[in-house]
């Protein structure tokens, strides 16, 4: 067997598949952020433990959102769920009307907290200057993906180049999405590399589609399951991407 390395994964690749939360932008930074002032709407009798409730949430340890990724809920009842799970976690109430008040406060502050990754416009670039074509694939609404794209001035520049769980009504690891964000931009799977974040839908999922991928981890383990290509940066990406494109030019 063919040992996989960043080289052989980007080797002759036509597109580059992007995840979105927490491959190119500080989902947990801003979903935490937006999640403390959501929750001090809700409860703010609890002022010592808003952050910790946010963190919760974004845990989800009864994997919803995951149940709404593979088509089997609403993302109204996985909101439900979640909140639910941090009323339950801290001995508070649920109030009846928790998920609007929760939303109401929640989503200015996620639109303030968006922050992109320093090493992603580097990748943009290189992936530009090689002549590939870069869309996004996440298992996020198209409406909270959107928020992310304005507040960071990118809405333009992925415009038609999205796929999100609304795009065919569930998401990662179904291997038709993947299909359908190389269809989107006119490669075939087995010249698109897929990197993000999760082994599960960015890495496994790709590859039973037949994509190539490349497993981001940004924490600070050093390993990787047999026969993953594994990066800590988006950099590595760019300078491969760089490397490649200086061979093909020679001398």
């Amino acid at each position: 067997m063919t040992e996989r390395t960043l080289a052989s994964e980007l080797s002759g690749i036509r597109a580059l598949v992007l995840d979105i939360d927490d491959t190119i932008l500080d989902t947990r930074a801003a979903m935490t952020e937006a999640g403390t002032h959501a929750a001090r709407a809700l409860w703010p009798e609890q002022a010592d433990r808003h952050e910790r409730m946010a963190v919760r949430y974004y845990d989800d340890p009864g994997r919803w959102f995951h149940r709404y990724t593979a088509g089997e809920i609403t993302i109204e009842r996985m909101r439900t769920e979640r909140l639910g799970d941090v009323a339950r976690e801290f001995g508070v109430e649920l109030p009846e009307d928790a998920v609007e008040r929760y939303l109401v406060a929640y989503w200015p502050a996620f639109r303030r907290a968006q922050r992109l990754f320093d090493d992603v416009p580097g990748l943009l670039a290189a992936a530009e200057a090689a002549g590939l074509d870069v869309a996004l694939l996440t298992n996020s609404t198209t409406a909270d993906t959107m928020i992310k794209l304005e507040a960071l001035g990118l809405a333009e520049r992925f415009a038609g180049l999205v796929v999100t769980t609304d795009t065919l009504g569930f998401g990662k690891p179904d291997p038709r999405v993947y299909r359908e964000v190389c269809r989107i931009v006119g490669a075939d799977p087995a010249v698109s590399v897929c990197v993000g974040d999760s082994l599960e839908w960015d890495v496994l999922g790709a590859r039973r589609a037949g994509l190539r991928a490349v497993w981001l981890d940004r924490s600070d383990g050093d390993g990787a399951p047999p026969g993953v290509t594994r990066v800590a940066s988006l950099s590595e990406v760019t300078a491969a991407l760089l490397a490649t494109k200086s061979a093909d030019l020679g001398p």
